[in-house]
């Protein structure tokens, strides 16, 4: 946790608040802040600046909001697009989604998908929150990303021309032209990584007929959690 993220409406008048639980202990046995030291905090998809701890035992902490008055770091220009994989594995896309400040992020079926999926406790309102928050105190940001899913392909195609930037370089991560021929000096990613197995070829026509280009990052196969970090890596370098 590299930031404390509140809500504004967590203040008491005086500007103080509690946090329990993990976030405590974070403080208290990994930050081993003591009454007096200061805390980096930032609104819920607002301003950054610090707290001061005032009370901290097991399980609870108690600061004093300071005034926060520095933005968020931009956010990466990169929108990302994964075939929805096992419940461990969407935590860890997850995470690195946000903590490296990717702001719209998309989980799709695939015919590779199991069905059974979509059914995990993982996917449930709470679970994604509670992900998304521990992400953006990690990457040292405010902002929520959007975060969308589609149980059927053709409704993403359906819908994809209005959900990134005109200007995006579209890209699947699949066995193709190599990654070093694509377009340099773009404005915008989109990237798409398909499932465990890959995309079938019906798939892979439906992608290039939306504008992705089909590419090769490497001879070896990543999971997807890895294959998410790498590739947008590989591809910020791309970028204008």
């Amino acid at each position: 946790m590299n930031l404390l993220l509140i809500q504004p409406d967590s203040l008491s008048p005086d500007r103080r608040f509690t946090v329990s639980g993990e976030r405590a202990e974070h403080i208290r046995t990994v930050l081993r802040a003591k009454p007096g030291d200061p805390v980096k905090t930032g609104f819920l998809n607002g301003k950054t600046g610090s707290s001061i701890l005032l009370e901290v035992e097991k399980g609870r902490a108690v600061l004093e909001a300071g005034e926060f008055s520095a933005p968020p770091p931009p956010p990466l220009p990169v929108s990302l697009i994964v075939s929805l994989p096992r419940p461990q594995s969407f935590k860890k896309v997850l995470h690195f989604a946000v903590s490296a400040g990717i702001k719209t992020i998309i989980f799709t079926h695939s015919a590779r998908v199991e069905k059974s999926y979509w059914n995990s406790t993982a996917l449930a309102p709470d679970a994604i929150r509670a992900e998304v928050i521990e992400g953006l105190e990690q990457g040292f940001d405010t902002v929520m990303p959007e975060i969308r899913f589609y149980r059927y392909l053709k409704e993403f195609f359906t819908e994809a021309d209005s959900l990134f930037p005109a200007e995006s370089l579209r890209v699947i991560a699949h066995p193709g032209r190599p990654a070093e021929t694509l377009p340099r000096n773009v404005r915008h990613l989109v990237l798409a990584i398909g499932p465990e197995g890959g995309y079938v070829n019906s798939e892979i026509d439906a992608f290039a007929s939306a504008g992705f280009i089909p590419a090769a990052f490497g001879s070896h196969i990543l999971r997807v959690e890895f294959a998410a970090a790498f590739i947008s890596g590989f591809l910020s370098g791309y970028r204008s």
